[in-house]
Order: C-alpha cells, then structure tokens, then sequence
C-alpha cells in the first residue's frame, strides 16, 4: 500500500513555529531563569540571603528577555539554540561549583 506524501501547507508550518516559539517562551523561559538564579546565587560576592534576592529579582528581567527572544529570532532553530546556549552557562557554573549534584 502507498502511502501519500504529506505536506504541510504554510499555514501548518506557520501554525508549529508559532507553538514552538510559545514552549520555547514559557518553558525555555522558565528553566534559563531557574538555572540562572541558582547560579547566581552561588556567585554572587553577598551574604547568602542579599545574593539569593538579587538573584531572584534578575530572574525576572532574563526570563522577560528569553520570551522576547523567543518571539523575535529570525528562525525557529536559531531561537531554540539561542535558548540552549545561554541555559549551558550557568548549568556547567552549577556543575564546576559542586552546586549541582
């Protein structure tokens, strides 16, 4: 039996970029301001408590600025790598800092 050759038409394509771009957004969002906090919590030159709150309020700004990213790449691929690059940094600080076991 022959199976018919599916394509997607562009509004389809269009319709996965917008909900990639969207998981991208919120969870992509979500886990580069976690990781980015912990990490600098961890390197911040503060007594515990101020670094962990300086931390926590600069999450704030990176998790806006992932979702803005997420929105403006040029191309779907390229916001995702964007995304995975910048959440490498601060996991490999979390992991050479013993932070992350």
């Amino acid at each position: 039996m022959l199976m018919p050759k599916l394509n997607p038409s562009a509004q389809t394509r269009s319709r996965f970029a917008i909900a990639a771009r969207t998981l991208l957004a919120i969870g992509g969002g979500y886990v580069f301001a976690a990781i980015s906090t912990a990490s600098l919590a961890v390197a911040l030159p503060l007594p515990r408590p101020q670094a962990v709150l300086a931390a926590t309020q600069l999450s704030f700004a990176l998790y806006c600025a992932l979702v803005i990213w997420a929105f403006s790449a040029r191309s779907v691929i390229r916001a995702w790598l964007v995304a995975a690059a910048l959440c490498t940094v601060p996991a490999l600080h979390l992991v050479l800092q013993g932070a992350w076991s």
